[in-house]
């Protein structure tokens, strides 16, 4: 599972891929992949060097 943020408004979503359309601007926007690979990142599922 990945974590991706939406580039217009930052809203995060989990998912294999990103949406299509934004659910929470509903804008087409680019989604950034903010997963966390390292364990630094304890339980939050996102890295916060790319937030």
């Amino acid at each position: 599972m990945n974590t991706w943020k939406c580039s217009k408004c930052g809203y995060t979503v989990e998912a294999e891929a990103p949406p299509e359309q934004c659910p929470s601007c509903n804008e087409k926007c680019e989604f950034l992949n903010v997963t966390c690979y390292i364990p630094e990142c304890g339980d939050t599922g996102s890295d916060p060097r790319l937030s």
